[in-house]
This record gives C-alpha cells, sequence and structure tokens, in this order.
C-alpha cells in the first residue's frame, strides 16, 4: 500500500541530514573609536573593554561575553582599511572593514604585541561555532599576513594577508567549546607576514552558532507529524 505519511517522512529524514545547519549570528568590529559600527554590531575599539552580553544579528542579547585576554596595540588603531567591502567579505558593514586593530613583534612607540586575542565565554558547549575573520590595510604593498586560530575543545588556524585585501576573510570552522563554555581567539603574524615591524590587523569577526544536526531533524519530523495530522 502507498503511505504518503511514510514517504514524506523518509525525503524529509534525507533532506534534514543533508541539509545545512541554520545559524545565529553575530558581528564584531575591532577598531577605532570614532568609526563603531551601528545597527547589531559589537563593538571593541583600542580601550579594549569587555563586552559583557553580545547581541546577535536581530539585535537579541545571547548571554555571551568577549574579553580581551591578549591585549591589542593600546593607544591607536588602523584607519586604512577598505570602506567597499567586497566578495567574502561582503558581509561585513563598511564601518566595520574601515578600521582594525593590530599588533606588532617590533617595538612602535615602546609596545610590541606579537601575539593578541579575545575570550568568548557564556557559550553552549552543546553547539559548535564558526569564525570569520577579516582584516584590510590597503595603502602599502608588503605582506602582512595574520595567522587566526580559534581554540576550545578542538581548533583551527587560517590565514589572511590584509594588504590590499577589499575581499578575502579567514576562515575557522566547526570549534566545539570548553566544558565551561570558552573559546580563545588569537591572532599573531603569519608565516610569510614580512613587514619589518611584523604589522597584523584584526578589524571585523563574525560568529555563526550551529545547531545541533538531531535537533533540526526533531524539527523537521515535528512539521511531518502537523501534516499527517491535517
Amino acid at each position: 500500500m502507498y503511505r504518503a505519511g511514510t514517504n514524506v517522512l523518509v525525503i524529509v529524514c534525507v533532506l534534514g541530514l543533508a541539509m545545512p545547519a541554520l545559524a545565529q549570528s553575530m558581528y564584531f568590529d575591532f577598531g577605532d573609536t570614532p568609526y563603531p559600527t551601528g545597527g547589531n554590531y559589537n563593538n571593541l575599539d583600542w580601550h579594549q573593554n569587555p563586552i559583557a552580553d553580545c547581541v546577535d544579528d536581530t539585535g537579541a542579547a545571547t548571554g555571551i561575553g568577549l574579553t580581551v585576554h591578549d591585549a591589542f596595540y593600546t593607544t591607536s588603531a588602523n584607519n586604512n582599511g577598505t570602506q567597499s567591502p567586497t566578495g567574502d567579505a561582503a558581509m561585513f558593514d563598511a564601518q566595520a572593514t574601515r578600521d582594525s586593530l593590530y599588533g606588532c613583534t617590533q617595538p612602535w612607540y615602546d609596545q610590541v604585541q606579537p601575539t593578541i586575542g579575545v575570550t568568548l565565554t557564556g557559550l553552549d558547549p552543546a553547539l559548535t561555532y564558526d569564525f570569520s575573520f577579516f582584516a584590510s590595510r590597503l595603502g602599502t604593498s608588503d605582506n602582512r599576513e595574520a595567522q587566526y586560530t580559534a581554540m576550545g575543545m578542538n581548533s583551527g588556524t587560517d590565514y589572511l594577508n590584509s594588504v590590499g585585501n577589499v575581499s578575502e576573510i579567514a576562515f575557522v570552522g566547526g570549534i566545539s567549546p570548553t566544558p565551561a563554555g570558552e573559546i580563545i581567539l588569537e591572532a599573531q603574524p603569519g608565516p610569510n607576514n614580512n613587514n619589518s615591524y611584523g604589522f597584523y590587523y584584526w578589524g571585523a569577526l563574525k560568529v555563526d552558532i550551529v545547531p545541533e544536526p538531531a535537533s533540526l531533524i526533531f524539527l523537521l519530523l515535528g512539521g511531518v507529524a502537523v501534516l499527517r495530522r491535517r
């Protein structure tokens, strides 16, 4: 006998396994004090004050915090980034791409920051998180590659040269928080960085919160049950 409900159930289960997870997102602007990004952005300027309760891309509070555990350069920011992001970087607002915080491996006005980093807290250990990093430094021709790393129960690394960049991002995905709900994000010069001061930049960040695949399947199954009761 042909059972429409059974066939629909099979199709929905297959689609549920094949479909990418729907993600909640948070956006961050790392940059100069005069150029915060409005709307549903979380702003971190060179004062590096913690953000106690980050908002998501709808403006809703998430309970997720961000603190600087490894200081950026503390008295200025780079304001030479693109205001016309394209390609993968088009996800970010132009106010976020125009400036960035940075570090350096050689003394620059008596400061050295060979590594920089932030810690995200209040994360759900049952979920995984994807990270898209952006930086732009126009008006120069050397290589100022940065290495971006995300660390929780697992870790991942990607690289991005900010010089002349208007479209590229670095991406690290599938990171699980520690049982305490923390993920550490760090940056440092990449292996191709040849700037004499070792300058490297971090201008914008997107965090995608990926739900468990099982929870999506249960939602789909719930939808099928409603259809069968009609």
